[in-house]
């Protein structure tokens, strides 16, 4: 693991007034909200981090689903942004006047060929504009009083949700206006997805390269963060979600394993940026082969998800089982980050293919066979140094799942003292970089 590198930013923050200092005011960026446990999982370790050094803090969250945001965490919660795009925007209201004659337009003339296009594409981009400058209107005037903003960890150094006009946009609009505002701007522990199109590229380097301080998640992400053409340092410090406790295991049940199994929408028509309706299908037999195999093990299989969407993927694995199969399982309800750790607290071990899902049951010292899709959970697993229980899903077959799985229910001691090894450091690495944030804050 890298070591956190020391920052050059400006000094503790004075008070507005001489003895009024009540807490800063800071702004959390993160293109979620939507209840994927790994986002609140990184957004509950922020808010806790900043709460701990300033119990009167003022805290305001710009993300993608800012009331369920509020809700959840007890914060002002606005719109990352006003644009909206497909699987990547926050709801919108009715909106002003323009707007709403604009999509009134666009109702009236679905029926005229040509013209039906035209008044679709003039509403969408009217909505795009009134939104938007509603929304950097909004922002300017927050930044005016405000002491830091912080792009909170998760992938978001990426353009596979949204293009060049959803999350690098949004990253690189927030990253202009703080430093025209004078506040500092940082990035923590973020991950690089993907960004094919030369304006995606464009857009994050601006924002990295901008910023007062930006850590990544993985070596990988600092690699394809460097390509971008960025010249400052970025430190390699883990997953903000780390910080989380990890808690004890519970007592193990005999005989059989208990299993949790993790079906995910990766490529389901509707439900990903990139669709693949054979795939899918293949990868939804995969899982309800595996939970088939386990049960006639005489193993208790857990279904779970860590995303809402991916109940659609649980509901098409337990389609294609048998009834005794299904007897076999269970269906997990974790509503939150907390309830999703003490979940898998309980379990042997976890076969997951979301990230999160692979990187909380490692924050449960929990042995995890990962099926990943991503080179992001590929470097959780190899920074937890556990490679050789990770496997590529568009590849792996049963035989080699049920290899893998058998190897490590007979390595489980060994496996969860190694991940509570990783956790430990990871833990410390994230929490000295907390230490930094006071040395972020504006100057008065």
């Amino acid at each position: 693991m890298t070591a956190v590198a020391d920052i050059t930013a400006p000094s503790v923050r004075a008070s507005k007034l001489p003895g009024s200092f009540s807490g800063p005011r800071i702004g959390v960026l993160y293109p979620s909200g939507a209840g994927n446990l790994g986002d609140e999982a990184i957004l509950q370790a922020t808010f806790k981090a900043i709460r701990t050094r300033w119990p009167n803090a003022e805290v305001r969250a710009f993300t993608l689903h800012p009331a369920r945001t509020a809700a959840r965490h007890g914060v002002a919660a606005e719109p990352l942004t006003g644009i909206n795009r497909h699987l990547f925007g926050a709801p919108r209201t009715d909106g002003p006047t323009p707007v709403r004659a604009m999509w009134a337009i666009a109702r009236r003339t679905r029926s005229v060929p040509v013209l039906r296009n035209l008044t679709a594409w003039a509403s969408s981009w009217t909505s795009a504009v009134v939104f938007e400058a509603m929304s950097v209107r909004r922002a300017w005037r927050w930044l005016q009083d405000a002491d830091l903003l912080l792009a909170a960890g998760g992938g978001q150094l990426d353009a596979v949700w949204g293009g060049a006009w959803g999350q690098p946009y949004a990253l690189a609009r927030w990253s202009w206006l703080a430093r025209r505002a004078g506040v500092p701007f940082a990035l923590l522990s973020v991950g690089y997805g993907g960004a094919p199109g030369r304006m995606s590229k464009r857009l994050l380097k601006y924002a990295v390269s901008k910023a007062a301080y930006c850590s990544v998640r993985d070596a990988g992400s600092r690699a394809l963060t460097k390509q971008l053409g960025v010249a400052t340092d970025l430190p390699v410090v883990p997953d903000l979600a780390f910080a989380l406790p990890s808690g004890s295991p519970a007592a193990r049940r005999r005989p059989g394993f208990d299993v949790g199994l993790s079906p995910m929408v990766y490529l389901r028509p509707g439900s990903w940026p990139r669709e693949d309706r054979a795939e899918y299908e293949r990868y939804t037999k995969l899982w309800a082969d595996l939970a088939r195999d386990r049960v006639a093990r005489g193993d208790r299989v857990h279904l779970f998800v860590t995303d809402p969407a991916d109940m659609s993927a649980v509901d098409d694995v337990l389609s294609r089982l048998d009834d005794r199969t299904r007897r076999g399982c269970d269906v997990a309800d974790a509503a939150t980050p907390d309830a999703l750790l003490d979940f898998f607290r309980g379990l042997d071990v976890v076969v997951s293919s979301r990230l999160h899902g692979v990187l909380l049951s490692i924050v449960a010292a929990r042995p995890v066979l990962a099926l990943s899709h991503e080179r992001k959970v590929r470097a959780v697993m190899s920074d937890a140094r556990v490679s050789e229980y990770c496997a590529d899903l568009s590849t792996t077959t049963l035989p080699e799942i049920t290899q893998r799985l058998d190897d490590l229910t007979t390595a489980l001691e060994p496996c969860s003292h190694t991940l509570a090894d990783y956790v430990a450091g990871a833990r410390n690495a994230v929490r000295n970089q907390e230490d930094l944030l006071p040395r972020l804050l504006r100057s008065r």
